[in-house]
């Protein structure tokens, strides 16, 4: 069954298994592999998001036991991000954030990241963003605002080249980004 969200089934599973094959060419405390501290969140494009599952390491606690506040935002706010990324090929700079926390988050445990486009135009977009247990239970969720920043800047700002910007963009088009022809 695929809930209204159009994330997942009863059995928690994600509708659609295409890894977004981009990886950011910085650290990325979120996504980037060469960040040693870092979450290193791998995300699936899903049928009207992405989704990542993830384990947060004990040392991320605020209380032992449980994800710190601010990791929680994080995951949230990487979760948005990837879904900017994967469905409309572009690159994102949050603009503002709501989050709701209801039940604690545990470390050690698997946890999976959703976030999802509810409305875009040629400069903004608004997201959802939510982690849930892998039971289904909804943990954290998030509104947040969106501004589609010019490549050349992310660039400049990252001390990245703009076509290794650019690379990393037609990279996660190639798993499936809206109108593009992919594997």
């Amino acid at each position: 069954m695929v809930h209204e969200d159009g994330f997942c089934g009863e059995s928690g599973e994600e509708t659609e298994q295409r890894e977004c094959l981009g990886e950011w060419p910085g650290h990325c405390f979120g996504c980037s592999p060469k960040n040693p501290l870092g979450l290193q969140l791998r995300f699936r494009r899903a049928a009207q998001g992405c989704v990542a599952r993830c384990s947060v390491p004990d040392r991320l606690c605020g209380f032992d036991g449980l994800v710190h506040g601010g990791i929680i935002a994080t995951l949230l706010d990487e979760a948005a991000a990837w879904a900017v990324i994967a469905h409309l090929g572009r690159l994102g700079l949050t603009r503002e954030m709501t989050t709701r926390y209801f039940r604690p988050v545990p470390t050690n445990t698997e946890i999976l990241l959703k976030g999802s486009i509810n409305s875009h135009d040629g400069h903004n977009a608004i997201v959802r963003s939510a982690i849930h247990a892998v039971d289904g239970t909804l943990l954290a969720e998030s509104e947040s605002s969106w501004a589609f920043a010019k490549l050349s800047r992310i660039a400049s700002v990252a001390g990245v080249e703009e076509k290794i910007v650019q690379q990393f963009l037609d990279d996660c088009r190639g798993s499936g980004v809206e109108g593009s022809v992919g594997p």
